[in-house]
C-alpha cells in the first residue's frame, strides 16, 4: 500500500531516509523531491518495475542520481574534459550528463536538493531516477501530483513540498567529440555555451 510521509527538505530525518534505502533494497519505488520535479527512484537491478509504473518505452534509458562526482566516477564513468567542467560548474544542480560507462552511455545528475542526496549516500551508490508521472503526462511538481499518476505502484512518497524549479534538468550527452543538448531544461544553451 502507498504511503506519503513528509520529510523535511533540508535536513531529512535520519530514519525516512534509511526506510526510504530499505524499501529500494527490496526491489520497490520511491518517489523523492528534487529541485526541479518530482522523481521516481529504483534500485538499477529492477528498472523492469520502474518501466511498468511509468509505461514507458523499455529503449528509453533511465538516469541515474548520485550524491557525489566521486560517486558517478566510481561507475567507471568517462567525463572527458568538457563533462567535468559541466559537472564542477552545475552539480549539484539540474543538469543531466550522458556520460560513457562500462555499461555503455548513462545519464547522471547531482540534484540541488537535500533529500535525494541524502538518499543517494546512505544506498551507496547512484540510483536510477527519472521523473514521477506517466510517460508523456505533465511532470509533478508535488507529492500529490505524483501520488495521483503511479499511487499503486509507489511504496513510499517523500513530501517535502512543492518543488521550486518546476522545470526538467537539461540533459547533454559529453563525449571526446565535445557536448550535445539532448533536452533543454531548467540550463538554458545559453548558459551552457558560455561554460569552460
Amino acid at each position: 500500500m502507498s504511503e506519503i510521509i513528509q520529510v523535511n527538505a533540508t535536513r531529512p530525518e535520519p530514519e525516512l531516509i534509511r526506510r526510504a534505502c530499505a524499501l529500494l533494497e527490496a526491489g520497490e519505488l520511491v518517489v523523492v523531491p528534487t529541485e526541479t520535479v518530482y522523481g521516481i527512484a529504483c534500485d538499477p537491478a529492477h528498472l523492469e518495475k520502474l518501466y511498468a509504473a511509468k509505461e514507458r518505452d523499455r529503449g528509453k534509458p533511465v538516469a541515474r542520481l548520485a550524491a557525489s562526482l566521486e560517486q558517478v566516477e566510481s561507475l567507471g564513468a568517462k567525463f572527458e574534459k568538457h563533462g567535468l567542467a559541466l559537472a564542477k560548474q552545475y552539480w549539484p544542480g539540474p543538469l543531466t550528463l550522458v556520460l560513457d560507462t562500462p555499461d555503455g552511455p548513462t545519464g547522471f545528475r547531482v540534484p540541488a536538493h537535500e533529500v535525494p542526496l541524502a538518499l543517494a549516500r546512505a544506498f551507496g551508490r547512484p540510483i536510477a531516477l527519472t521523473s514521477a508521472n506517466k510517460s508523456g503526462g505533465a511532470d509533478a511538481v508535488s507529492a500529490q501530483e505524483a501520488f495521483q499518476s503511479l499511487e499503486n505502484h509507489v511504496a513510499l512518497f517523500l513530501d517535502a513540498g512543492e518543488c521550486s524549479g518546476k522545470i526538467p534538468s537539461t540533459v547533454v550527452r559529453c563525449s571526446g567529440n565535445g557536448v550535445k543538448i539532448l533536452r533543454e531544461g531548467a540550463v538554458s544553451a545559453a548558459e551552457l555555451s558560455r561554460t569552460d
